[in-house]
């Protein structure tokens, strides 16, 4: 029987690297997603907005007939270009609102179905940036580092009910993201993060999904970030 999946933000970037890896090993995908409809399986969703979150899950109840998801990949997250003394309120509040508040909104929602039925698999794409400062990208990193610690407190409580949650920390990744800043592909930029990594170049976006889908089958991994860099972790001074 097929599983049953969710990727919010599958629309674009690494989720719909997950989706499309996910539909080829043959689980049934939904994409929640704010932003364009990407073809089957469709159902628009903000997560930053909790009655967004709570329409959207009830019509996934309706299309997996009542029954709980087996698994669901959080990976809608955006990012903002400012300096960490000149960031203004309403760019810390957006940040927060879509890459914390919203990742808890659907963790939630997806949790609560998973606990009821005694089993489930959550995954979270959060990034390197929760273990190492970005410069111009700072309140970016504290929402990242923020994903990691509702991983882990999500995995003790919903450990005991069958549950495990995990997270997947991608480094620099070859895929454009409308919510992500341009910045990082700047050419220098570019050429200094391919520098540092020891593999010598990007991610493709697979290699990420690949990581995500181990995490939804894997039984005894939970309340783990595991970081798919190519090394750049690792690199230090050898970088």
């Amino acid at each position: 029987m097929a599983r049953k999946g969710i990727v919010v933000g599958g629309a674009g970037g690494i989720g719909q690297a997950i989706v499309e890896a996910a539909r080829q090993a043959g689980d049934e995908v939904f994409v929640l997603d704010r932003g364009a409809d990407p073809g089957a399986n469709f159902i628009q969703c903000d997560q930053s907005d909790p009655a967004s979150v709570e329409k959207a899950f009830a019509l996934l109840d309706e299309a997996f007939g009542g029954a709980a998801p087996d698994w669901m990949v959080a990976a809608a997250s955006i990012s903002r270009r400012h300096s960490v003394l000149d960031a203004n309120p309403a760019a810390i509040t957006e940040l927060l609102n879509v890459n914390v508040l919203g990742t808890a909104l659907v963790a939630q929602a997806a949790g609560r179905r998973m606990r009821a039925a005694g089993a489930g698999a959550i995954v979270v794409i959060t990034s390197i940036a929760a273990a190492q400062a970005w410069l111009n990208e700072s309140f970016y990193c504290v929402t990242k580092a923020a994903q990691a610690a509702l991983v882990q407190a999500l995995a003790v409580e919903l450990g005991p009910d069958g549950v495990r949650v995990n997270a997947v920390g991608p480094g620099p990744v070859d895929v454009t993201s409308r919510e992500m800043v341009s910045s990082r592909s700047e050419g220098q930029v570019m050429a200094d993060i391919i520098r540092r990594t020891p593999g010598r170049r990007l991610a493709a976006p697979h290699e990420i999904a690949e990581v995500a889908l181990f995490l939804t089958r894997a039984t005894w991994v939970n309340g783990q970030t595991v970081y798919v860099d190519g090394g750049y972790l690792a690199s230090g001074m050898a970088g």
